[in-house]
């Protein structure tokens, strides 16, 4: 009544493999391009742009629906307080259905605890 299973291909596996991707973190990168370039702690505009888009990401990675977080967005002619729709290109699209440049921004205030 015993009988007997055939038994299972297992292929030896001898070569190295470098196929492999590498991975880039991201956070190491930002955080050197965030520190002031200048004694007087004055940021440059490339500085600011990446303190934006850094900002847009961590409300954009947030566990919270992102239309759902009160922000306050300056630019240089008027100051937004509204919540974010959503990141299209380079603007930003907020739930009043305004179109705001990235490049514009100045600075992004969290209201909300994220």
């Amino acid at each position: 009544m015993k009988k007997e299973l055939p038994e299972i291909f297992k292929k030896n596996v001898d070569a190295r493999h470098s196929n492999n991707k590498k991975i880039y973190y991201a956070s190491d990168y930002e955080k050197s391009k965030m520190k002031a370039t200048n004694d007087n702690n004055t940021m440059n505009v490339d500085d600011t742009l990446t303190m934006v888009e850094a900002k847009i990401r961590k409300l954009l990675k947030s566990s919270r629906y992102i239309f759902n977080i009160n922000v306050e967005i300056k630019t240089d002619q008027k100051v937004y307080h509204t919540q974010i729709a959503g990141k299209v290109k380079n603007s930003i699209v907020t739930v009043d259905g305004e179109v705001i440049p990235i490049a514009s921004i100045n600075d992004i205030i969290i209201k909300d605890r994220l």
